[in-house]
């Protein structure tokens, strides 16, 4: 083989055990945020259920909280995805500037198209990651108020036309 250093240098164990332990314990934040909200949820619909109210005004009031559990719901899933592009962000961040430290000690002009290559993936990745992290966030917020808009305009007419 004509290459003056042996193959790209995998991340070191401590790093990969770091990623991994990272990683496990941002499911389990999110698992627990997941339950938790369901766990909320449960609670409001078998309050609503067991209330000793009017059976319309038991409706409204299940129909109001499953929406808002809906909500909730959307929201933690979003949140959870944003947790794991940072990490993996993160990730892919370190794993390129170890590939530009090994493009770096490369003989003169031998590794300057794989860094060319490397910056531009970098930045095309950059650019893609801040517009999904956009999009979810607006998502997050405008799925919510939209939601809850949309019952409150429903409980409106309901009321004008009762």
């Amino acid at each position: 083989m004509n290459a003056p250093h042996a193959a790209w240098p995998l991340p070191r164990l401590e790093q990969q055990i770091d990623f991994l332990s990272e990683g496990a314990d941002l499911a389990n934040r999110n698992f627990e945020r997941l339950i938790a909200t369901q766990f909320d949820g449960c609670r409001d619909w078998m309050k609503a259920v067991n209330e000793q109210t009017e059976p319309v005004d038991r409706l409204e009031h299940h129909l109001d909280q499953g929406l808002h559990l809906g909500c909730a719901l959307f929201v933690a899933q979003i949140s959870a995805m944003t947790d794991a592009m940072q990490l993996l962000e993160r990730t892919l961040a370190e794993q390129q500037r170890g590939l530009l430290s090994t493009l770096d000690k490369q003989p003169d002009g031998l590794g300057e198209p794989m860094k060319k290559a490397v910056c531009i993936s970098s930045c095309a990745f950059d650019s893609m990651s801040k517009a999904t992290r956009q999009v979810a966030n607006f998502a997050s917020n405008r799925f919510a108020a939209a939601a809850v808009s949309a019952f409150q305009q429903a409980k409106d007419k309901m009321a004008e036309q009762a």
